[in-house]
């Protein structure tokens, strides 16, 4: 049983008055509505008022006898906190519990929320998690510009209200937990040295005993600078993988707050504990409605036309890759969207940055998928991407870098209710064939100095042109991918028939050696030497 002079406190910390805890003190001890209701010689519907009155003041919502059990729950909760904190006062960590301070609102980098579009069903399925079902955590994930940090801000902002504290913190200078830890509890306990604790464990106690005893909002914005590149998602960098004990405290161990991060993929231990019906939720973040796209584009100065929709499609809703379209189309082409996509161009400036950030961090079978998407132009099934493959892959290997891109937002998956398969979305589509045939021209360039075939490593792993791909699918491929290829070459070498006879000397060194260490190469220099071919004739009927 929790003692009476400990539960004056901790009321009277929330406002309840003397005559409401009269009430709540036989209520915990099971005492019914009329029996109160004689001993205090007050009318039920009195003792009703003041209970329903301390349950606002708990912040604890609904109907039905649940409530107090729920009520109990809490104080039994804050007693063995208290019981804690002097605990760590006798280890000389902290000088008890109570010493916090109760309200904190500190927005640290949190940028402007005042110009915001859209997102109206977002909010409210967040709103739904984090007050309704009491999540701990909740992530919000998706490509880069997809608007993420600003949905953190637009919600918290919602929300202060409802909660003792906001505490927002930005992480893409990658702090050490215990400095992280360290700024909190410096403003949790502003009069004591908690923040001078040395063990890790101990900080993560004193952040997750003020979570327990106060209900605060902790939102992480860019949790994705913690994790690392070159691995399949979810993985640590190196000198970050404490955060991995905090993320499972705060996802496993009870209490009344809500920690809400945004991130390019989730952490390992956030993808473990998350589930539909559970305490930790993550949202995947796609883009904008029609509506909230076309005030994007008014608000850059563009006016209304139809080609609009097709923007809109091809950029997948992205508010910040609308934002330098419209940027672009309003400097370049007279504010008409019409014409930016007649040169069928979506990847420029600051769209390729923010691409090429996300597709650094791949692992290199996850790049080969993605450069195999970006050859077959059109929805894989898991079957078909293992048999075009060069060199067999594990079932296993490969499920886990398809699901590993799934979770970083990369793929999308087909309408075919029949069966399962994945593609990528345009502008993706674009910016993975040209990083293809950059990389492809330096292979070439290397093999035409050296003459050494063996340099060849995704012209050999990759076939660029697929005789058993339907018609339309092989003109893509010509067109997207070899005729630009040529193009290259000619802008370089700047000599039709070298080229030729480069490419010539190259097919006859790949000439009798292994097919493994041949892979595609030999095929990929007959399509681009029959690519050549008719414009070496033009030649030389000019001639």
């Amino acid at each position: 049983m929790i003692p009476q002079d400990f539960l004056k406190v901790v009321t009277v910390e929330r406002g309840v008055s003397d005559s409401e805890i009269q009430v709540l003190s036989y209520a915990l001890h099971g005492e019914s509505i009329a029996a109160i209701a004689i001993n205090l010689g007050i009318r039920p519907e009195a003792v009703r008022k003041r209970l329903g009155e301390v349950y606002k003041k708990f912040k604890i919502g609904g109907a039905g006898p649940g409530k107090m059990a729920k009520l109990q729950q809490i104080l039994v909760s804050e007693y063995q906190d208290h019981q804690t904190g002097i605990t760590l006062k006798s280890n000389g960590l902290l000088n008890g519990s109570a010493s916090c301070v109760k309200s904190i609102y500190d927005w640290g980098e949190a940028p402007d929320s005042s110009i915001f579009y859209g997102r109206e069903l977002e909010l409210a399925t967040l709103k739904q998690w984090i007050l309704e079902q009491e999540c701990r955590v909740v992530s919000i994930l998706g490509m880069a510009g997809m608007g993420k940090t600003a949905l953190s801000v637009k919600l918290a902002h919602q929300l202060q209200d409802q909660f003792d504290s906001v505490l927002w913190r930005n992480l893409h200078q990658g702090p050490p937990l215990s400095d992280l830890l360290d700024n909190l509890l410096k403003l949790i306990y502003p009069h004591q040295s908690a923040y001078s604790v040395p063990e890790l464990n101990d900080k993560i106690s004193l952040l997750l005993e003020y979570c327990r005893r106060h209900r605060c909002l902790l939102i992480l914005d860019g949790v994705e600078t913690l994790l690392q590149g070159g691995e399949l998602s979810g993985q640590y960098r190196a000198g970050y993988e404490e955060y991995g004990d905090f993320f499972k405290r705060l996802s496993c161990q009870p209490h009344k707050s809500c920690v809400l991060m945004t991130s390019w993929e989730n952490p390992k231990e956030i993808s473990l504990q998350e589930g539909d019906y559970l305490p930790v939720r993550s949202l995947q973040l796609t883009g904008l409605n029609a509506e909230a796209s076309t005030q994007i584009l008014k608000d850059k100065g563009l006016i209304a036309e139809p080609a609009w929709a097709n923007l809109f499609d091809l950029y997948r809703g992205n508010p910040l890759e609308l934002k330098i379209a419209a940027r672009t189309i309003q400097e370049l082409f007279g504010g008409q969207v019409a014409e930016f996509l007649k040169h069928g161009t979506l990847v420029f400036g600051e769209i390729g940055e923010l691409l090429a950030q996300q597709c650094d961090r791949l692992s290199a079978l996850e790049k080969e998928i993605l450069y195999w998407l970006a050859i077959e132009r059109q929805p894989l099934s898991l079957e078909r991407l293992r048999q075009t493959m060069l060199l067999p892959v594990p079932l296993q290997e490969l499920l886990e870098a398809v699901a590993s891109l799934g979770r970083r937002s990369l793929l999308e998956k087909s309408a075919d209710p029949h069966r399962a398969l994945f593609c990528l979305q345009p502008v993706l589509l674009e910016y993975v064939t040209t990083a293809l045939m950059s990389q492809i021209f330096e292979e070439l360039r290397e093999v035409f100095n050296t003459k050494k075939p063996e340099k060849f490593l995704l012209f050999r792993s990759h076939a660029l042109v697929q005789p058993e791909a339907e018609p339309l699918v092989q003109q893509q491929q010509l067109y997207q991918i070899i005729t630009p290829l040529g193009d290259r070459l000619r802008r370089t070498i700047r000599s039709e028939s070298r080229i030729v006879d480069y490419l010539t000397q190259i097919d006859t060194l790949l000439q009798g050696e292994p097919t493994l260490e041949v892979g595609y190469s030999s095929k990929n220099v007959k399509s681009l030497l029959k690519s050549l071919q008719p414009e070496k004739e033009r030649l030389s009927d000019r001639a």
